[in-house]
């Protein structure tokens, strides 16, 4: 059990914390909506000012589903993140008991295990090296559109547009949805090592005046491994400050 619950505690890290940063805001601009879209631009405006994670959000209720990993099952989730990019969750099992607290402020990271008593400690920077992952991995897991000097796009079906991008050490494309004005589909290739990640938003919502999909998954096919996030009630907008107070637990680094 012990074991099990620190992969669960690093795989939050991994999915949660390891790209949080401050996220720069697109221009303003009136919506695009319909089948056919001939100003790209106009239409990568209209997506970003759908993004969430710029002024942050609190998950009031959600929850994740892990299957293909060494532990598997579906896990309560309480979530924050502010407008400065620290994080806090709660990761909770049967009858809302907390298994795990998980912080992010600033560069430090911290998996709290409450079952074992234990924390585990790192550096954002260093974990996200560790685990090859680009730097707006939050961004890409919550389905917000990166900001863009250049990009291919083509339409691929009926309300489907397609933009491939990336830099030396990935690649990605991603399928905007025209009649949700959201990222609906993201393929992320690691170059390095070959590795594709997909991911799926369904189900979008409003909140204020922000969409987000409350249904996320996240597969990488080859390891046959496969993450959900459900996300039951989100409140967009988080100002307040998120400390790192540690309990007085034996601690081992990630």
């Amino acid at each position: 059990m012990r074991a099990k619950l620190k992969y669960l505690l690093i795989l939050a890290v991994v999915l949660l914390l390891s790209g949080c940063s401050a996220m720069r805001k697109g221009k303003g601009t009136s919506s695009v909506i319909g089948p056919a879209v001939s100003d790209y631009t106009e239409m990568t405006n209209t997506v970003l000012e759908n993004n969430i994670t710029e002024r942050g959000f609190e998950i009031r209720k959600g929850s994740i589903e892990l299957e293909g990993t060494e532990i598997e099952g579906k896990f309560g989730l309480h979530a924050r993140l502010n407008s400065k990019g620290d994080f806090y969750a709660s990761v909770r099992g049967p009858l809302g008991i907390e298994l795990a607290r998980i912080l992010m402020v600033g560069n430090e990271i911290a998996a709290i295990d409450r079952f074992n008593r234990k924390v585990y400690v790192g550096e954002k920077d260093v974990v996200m090296n560790k685990n090859g992952l680009p730097e707006d991995f939050m961004k890409i897991l919550f389905g917000d559109m990166p900001e863009m000097n250049e990009g291919n796009f083509r339409q691929e079906g009926y309300n489907e547009i397609t933009v491939m991008g990336g830099d030396s050490g990935f690649e990605r494309e991603m399928t905007i949805c025209t009649d949700e004005m959201k990222i609906c589909r993201e393929k992320i290739s690691a170059t390095e090592s070959g590795h594709n990640v997909y991911f799926t938003f369904n189900a979008f919502r409003m909140s204020g005046e922000r969409k987000y999909a409350s249904e996320i998954t996240m597969e990488e096919r080859k390891k046959m491994f496969h993450v959900k996030l459900s996300i039951d009630d989100l409140i967009y907008g988080y100002d307040s400050e998120i400390e790192f107070n540690l309990p007085p637990y034996e601690r081992e680094r990630l």
